[in-house]
């Protein structure tokens, strides 16, 4: 049997946001993490998440193949989040978190809610949460042109953005959801409301066009 070369990265900051992600995916909610551990198909979909080796290549690998990669990277897995910096810094510019998640602006709290999930998506979720110092959630100018549109940041945090920021700052966002939801929830309502309001004057002004017979008796 070929020996497969296995490489995946060697500390918690070479990983990715995407492979980060995936990994925190398959263990939400998932009490049993210490049982699947000993599973040599769980084994597989790990280092395939962090090898990007697809499954059906690492099938064809020894056990031993598959255990010593598996357990290099469940001992930097074990990484605790702390508070993020909040601060990166790529080709000399620097992208700010703002922690203070009362204070995101509409678009942002839209375009967050707008993701269907924040696990298949991580580097946009990123994106929207870091802006460039010194300016706002797509800034525009007196055209209405974006200064700083979110592919743009996309593109720098692709292949950038380092995993134990990400996971610092994913473990916080998720902390905070349930504050953004409760504020699009609000915007949603008031928008509902609005557009009642707009029905029920319409309705109104009908039904004071609306005769009856030739004296004009109004319903």
């Amino acid at each position: 049997m070929k020996k497969l070369d296995i490489k995946v990265p060697a500390t918690i900051k070479d990983c990715s946001p995407q492979q980060l992600s995936k990994w925190l995916f398959i263990c939400d909610g998932n009490n049993e993490l210490e049982t699947l551990s000993s599973q040599l198909d769980f084994k597989v979909q790990v280092v395939s998440i962090f090898s990007n080796i697809s499954k059906t290549k690492l099938y064809n690998a020894s056990a031993i193949d598959i255990n010593e990669p598996f357990a290099h990277l469940l001992s930097i897995l074990s990484y605790t989040p702390k508070e993020p910096k909040g601060v990166v810094e790529y080709d000399g510019k620097k992208y700010i978190f703002d922690k203070t998640f009362e204070k995101k602006t509409t678009g942002q709290i839209i375009d967050l809610k707008l993701i269907k999930s924040v696990y298949e998506d991580p580097i946009k979720v990123m994106a929207i949460l870091y802006i460039e110092e010194g300016m706002l959630y797509s800034e525009s100018d007196e055209n209405d042109n974006v200064l700083n549109p979110l592919k743009d940041r996309m593109k720098v945090f692709n292949n950038n953005f380092e995993g134990d920021e990400f996971l610092d700052v994913f473990a916080f966002f998720l902390n905070k959801y349930e504050t953004l939801n409760h504020a699009m929830l609000i915007l949603e309502t008031a928008r509902s409301q609005m557009k009642m309001k707009k029905t029920k004057q319409m309705i109104m002004k009908e039904k004071k066009e609306i005769t009856i017979g030739t004296n004009g008796q109004k319903i």
